[in-house]
């Protein structure tokens, strides 16, 4: 069974070309069994699925804003940017931005776009305390997710090793209890 990576996309360009890929995907949505799979898309612009292309997600809670239309993705392993890319290129001006988490494989990937303020978190804290407290923050910089970590540890941290040091700490308090420290990966 796959370990499912949850990401939030946003793809922007022309009007038009967003106008065109989101009246696809929601015919798509209409059309086809299955009709949110990455997939469908592809292959209505391709003709087919290319087998260098792994394709195995579904998206939900499509919406057109202004500059871009975006989703929720759910994908086995990994957050399908390279798909992603294959779609856009199949338009003149369409580029995706995502941030996308698969804690069991630790991937953690995203594409920022700094102009727009789009997926600008580049660290991630996953807790769940020693009292039961369930803690998921996103963070910019790695200072920033240090002193978090020192206000709900009451530990002084500057370092990932401390991290892991107060994650072995909190397991021997509560054998449910752990603290992870993720970096996301620009891609």
């Amino acid at each position: 069974m796959a370990n499912y990576c949850d990401s939030t996309y946003k793809i922007t360009g022309d009007a038009s070309e967003l106008d065109a890929l989101i009246a696809l995907m929601r015919k798509l949505e209409k059309e086809k069994e299955n009709g949110t799979w990455v997939g469908h898309i592809v292959e209505a612009l391709h003709g087919s699925s290319p087998k260098h292309l792994y394709m195995r997600g579904w998206w939900e809670e499509l919406e057109r804003e202004k500059d871009c239309i975006k989703f929720r993705l759910e994908s086995a392993w990994e957050p399908l940017y390279e798909t992603w890319d294959f779609i856009c290129k199949k338009f003149n001006t369409l580029q995706a931005y995502f941030i996308g988490e698969e804690p069991g494989c630790e991937v953690f990937q995203k594409r920022a776009n700094e102009e727009k303020g789009w997926f600008l978190d580049k660290f991630y804290v996953n807790a769940c305390t020693p009292d039961g407290e369930y803690i998921n923050e996103y963070f910019t910089d790695i200072d920033e997710a240090y002193r978090y970590i020192e206000r709900i540890s009451d530990t002084n941290i500057i370092t990932a090793h401390q991290v892991e040091a107060l994650n072995l700490t909190w397991n021997e308090e509560n054998e449910d209890a752990y603290i992870y420290l993720h970096e996301f990966k620009e891609v």
